[in-house]
């Protein structure tokens, strides 16, 4: 209910700005006000070997939002601001599944960013309140133009979906379950500070305390980089985390690196492995994908790309889940928008004899 206060505040607060585009001055604090976003929808038709169902979704690789962000200068060298970031995720494809094709819209709002900051040119900048974790994102890192429609969470394009066993009755086990690309600590209440850059090399680490037992805290260190090597664009991360899970300390490392070449073909590669005490098997994953991009119309750049996943352990059995997909994205940039298109296989063996879930998401991502 208070998130709906705050959106329907925000909202009313701008509905006298000339476009969203503008700047609104806050009253006499010297902060201004800005909001962006975007609107995420699309079509899921998904076969189960049995069965082929159609869901309307909003596509949790990269769901419906807006932000409210402010910054004001305090000297030549210092800046404090905030970022709130609110979901409106309805039909979600991380929700949406054979039993229940329309889940409930009860809570479709949720945060995702609620934080304030301050930053100095030398020093860095220094974030509390609830974000991204410093681990957070270092798995995704991709240059390929498609990560709207498909990335290393190779689960996030129909996580609802359940698998079907051989005997054609729906099984317990949904691709969300069997998959995941171990990125980090994800988005949390926390105390977390960036270096600045050097030379396109940053770090960063977060502190916080565990959601299960206050007593406990989690951690995390994490290092990013950006840069070009003459006709080569590069980006990567690499992250360590440490949790308590059921009163178990958790450890992940984990990944990313993408390339892209003038020419428009991109490589991209991620991994990690989890390790939880008293559990003998080990969660990794690993991802490559494959793309390239060029200016074939005028309405914006064409991204293609084909990847490939797998996972082993992650449904604590003796498991492993691969999947693959082949992926396309239509830029409109007069519109800030990205028309797409992804076809993806599901598999998992080792977890019953379950049939492959085989998906089509098509669908389109409006920015603002």
């Amino acid at each position: 209910m208070k998130i709906t206060y705050l959106v329907t505040a925000s909202l009313l607060a701008l509905s006298t700005a000339p476009a969203f585009a503008e700047t609104v001055e806050s009253g006499g604090t010297g902060l201004s006000l800005k909001l962006s976003g975007q609107v995420n929808r699309g079509v899921l038709f998904a076969d189960d070997g049995t069965d082929t169902n159609t869901f309307f979704v909003d596509n949790d690789n990269s769901s419906t939002r807006f932000r409210l962000t402010g910054e004001a200068p305090i000297n030549d060298d210092w800046r404090a601001g905030f970022n709130i970031e609110i979901q409106a995720e309805s039909n979600s494809t991380a929700d949406v599944n054979q039993n229940d094709p329309n889940p409930s819209s009860e809570n479709f709002l949720s945060e995702r960013k609620l934080e304030g900051y301050i930053e100095g040119n030398s020093f860095g900048r220094l974030t509390f309140g609830q974000g991204d974790t410093a681990s957070n994102n270092t798995s995704e890192v991709d240059l390929s133009g498609t990560a709207v429609v498909g990335y290393s969470g190779v689960e996030d394009a129909a996580g609802g979906v359940l698998f079907r066993n051989a005997d054609g009755t729906l099984s317990d086990t949904s691709v969300g379950a069997a998959f995941t690309n171990l990125d980090g600590l994800s988005r949390r209440d926390r105390v977390r500070y960036d270096t600045p850059s050097f030379g396109g090399l940053s770090f960063a680490a977060s502190v916080g305390a565990d959601s299960e037992d206050a007593d406990e805290t989690f951690y995390d260190i994490a290092a990013n980089y950006k840069g070009r090597f003459g006709s080569l664009q590069v980006a990567g991360a690499v992250a360590y985390a440490n949790q308590t899970v059921a009163d178990a300390e958790q450890e992940i490392v984990n990944g990313s690196f993408s390339a892209l070449h003038d020419s428009g073909f991109s490589l991209t590669l991620a991994g990690g492995v989890q390790e939880t005490e008293g559990v003998s098997d080990d969660v990794t994953f690993g991802y490559v994908k494959a793309g390239y991009q060029a200016d074939w119309t005028s309405l914006g750049t064409t991204a293609l790309a084909v990847d490939y996943a797998v996972n082993e352990h992650v449904l604590g059995l003796d498991d492993e889940s691969t999947s693959y997909g082949l992926l396309a994205v239509q830029n409109i940039d007069a519109v800030g928008t990205e028309l797409y298109a992804g076809l993806r296989n599901y598999e998992v063996d080792g977890a019953g004899d379950l049939d492959d879930v085989t998906v089509l998401l098509a669908g389109a991502r409006f920015k603002f």
